[in-house]
């Protein structure tokens, strides 16, 4: 399973953009995830593939990550958090109370609070305010990066997803989370039926779900300085990913 996390060197530290899954859930992934979830998500004993052992990879240390923005809490997001416990956490407050309110059996599935209740730097923002960027609204830059890292509502997926959007030297790179899952999806004239029904089985809110991807579809048939990637799609995976030696 493919969980794409971004690695942001700023003035304030190194950001982290989502965390896949942590140390923990790959040395004890009964115990924080499940049995079902263990054996669907095929979860190996390979802790090379954590955020924490890729970034010791690039020479940097646990505590050089001050920052992480994550799109959603969902346990193949949220399960670096731990890993990382000087970090301030930025997110949306709708989707850490989604994440702490188990009583539906989708919220159970989807989240695991075990990955990051421990965890004691928390920023919540309410996604009720904030400006335009291009055809999104309630869009919040954080100040501490110069509005040079922006959270933008993407709802439908869960309760408080976001995408994050990263200005660059020319344009933008938007993060879009679990918005869509494969780049072939921002054509609006594919159908991919497969995908349309993963996505619905896992959506908080299928309506809000397709409107939010029919705006990241306009935005990429319009903006062509804004780079769109998602968080599961392994053609994108390995074309960003730095070369190893």
């Amino acid at each position: 399973m493919v969980c794409h996390c971004l690695l942001l060197e700023t003035d304030q530290g190194l950001v982290l953009v989502d965390t896949g899954l942590g140390v923990e859930d790959y040395l004890h992934p009964k115990q924080r995830l499940g049995t079902l979830l263990t054996h669907t998500a095929r979860i190996q004993h390979d802790l090379s593939q954590t955020a924490l052992k890729q970034i010791q990879q690039l020479g940097y240390q646990a505590s050089d990550v001050q920052h992480i923005l994550v799109s959603h809490l969902d346990f193949d997001h949220a399960g670096g958090i731990a890993d990382f416990p000087n970090a301030t956490v930025h997110i949306f407050a709708s989707e850490y109370k989604a994440a702490c309110n188990l009583k539906s059996l989708k919220n159970r599935m989807r989240y695991k609070p075990k990955q990051f209740q421990q965890h004691t730097h928390w920023d919540f923002l309410e996604p009720t305010r904030g400006e335009a960027w291009f055809n999104f609204n309630r869009v919040q830059g954080l100040t501490i990066f110069k509005d040079e890292i922006l959270l933008i509502p993407l709802p439908g997926h869960s309760a408080g997803h976001c995408g994050i959007a990263i200005r660059q030297a020319q344009g933008w790179l938007f993060f879009c989370g679990d918005a869509y899952y494969a780049q072939a999806q921002l054509d609006p004239k594919q159908c991919f039926p497969a995908l349309h029904t993963v996505e619905y089985l896992f959506a908080e809110n299928n309506l809000m779900r397709l409107k939010t991807l029919a705006n990241i579809q306009h935005l990429a048939q319009t903006a062509p300085q804004v780079e769109i990637i998602c968080a599961h799609d392994p053609i994108a995976l390995a074309q960003y990913q730095i070369p190893k030696a």
